[in-house]
């Protein structure tokens, strides 16, 4: 299980939910700096679909191995960001598309512990945006829907099932406590040959003095800071597939599996 090989005649798809409600206005710390949460995550956001198009690149051009989509959560709905709605996108449209890019300036750390300064020149698919409410079950219900349909055609039965990666900072305003729990039962449960769809959670929480702990793939609750709503988050996240325990194992010795799907800060 979860050993499909990623080609193109048998691509995987991404599907990551990023919540832009008006919490997202908050600062948190981010590379040395206090930046509102909606700007950290859409750098992030943005260098993980620059990875995907440079993980596609061939010598004869850019090859699609993945089916992607963005949603954003806010207000009374959500929108697709690179997309239209229901739809996914891959490395080849991504690099067609309008894209902008803005030099910055950013302190590396040399191996002799000094820091320089540094142009870089990240590309801006997708803004960041902070407004209004947090219509998290609705973008987990259009998630479900959308990986229930791509598992459902024939070419991609043989895939290695969908990942959504749903970042967040709240609770859902559309859905009370045991809604996130039905539906992200339903998304588990869909799959294919090689596995059910993953389902990865991060939950972003500052503190008061600008600090917060940082947890990566939890294997007990108690692990995650008692924050309600990021313990929400750890019950519906998927359990990493056993495959991956020693890579985890190699980054945080002396935990134990099984591990969860599930990132906090």
């Amino acid at each position: 299980m979860y050993k499909a090989r990623i080609t193109r005649e048998h691509r995987t798809a991404i599907i990551i939910l990023c919540d832009q409600s008006g919490s997202m206005a908050e600062d948190m710390p981010f590379r040395g700096a206090s930046v509102p949460k909606a700007n950290a995550v859409a750098r992030i956001l943005n260098e993980l679909l620059e990875e995907f198009v440079n993980r596609s690149r061939r010598p004869e051009g850019v090859r699609d191995y993945f089916d992607i989509a963005v949603l954003g959560y806010y207000g009374d709905g959500i929108k697709s960001l690179l997309s239209q709605p229901g739809e996914f996108t891959t490395a080849s449209q991504l690099v067609r598309k309008p894209v902008r890019i803005e030099k910055e300036t950013v302190l590396r750390r040399l191996p002799s512990g000094n820091q320089v300064a540094a142009s870089i020149l990240p590309k801006y698919w997708i803004e960041p945006r902070a407004a209004c409410e947090t219509p998290m079950g609705s973008a987990l219900t259009e998630a479900y829907k959308m990986v229930r349909s791509w598992c459902a055609k024939t070419g991609n039965r043989e895939s290695f099932p969908p990942v959504i990666i749903n970042i967040t900072d709240g609770e859902a305003s559309d859905a009370d406590a045991a809604q996130p729990r039905s539906i992200t039962d339903k998304i588990r449960a869909v799959r294919t040959e090689d596995g059910n769809v993953l389902l990865f959670n991060i939950h972003l929480a500052a503190t008061e003095n600008g600090s917060s702990a940082q947890v990566s793939s939890p294997s007990r609750i108690e692990q995650i800071p008692p924050h309600r709503y990021a313990r929400i988050l750890y019950d519906i996240s998927s359990e990493v597939p056993e495959c991956y325990n020693e890579m985890i194992l190699h980054s945080q010795p002396g935990t134990r599996p099984p591990f969860r799907a599930m990132g906090y800060n």
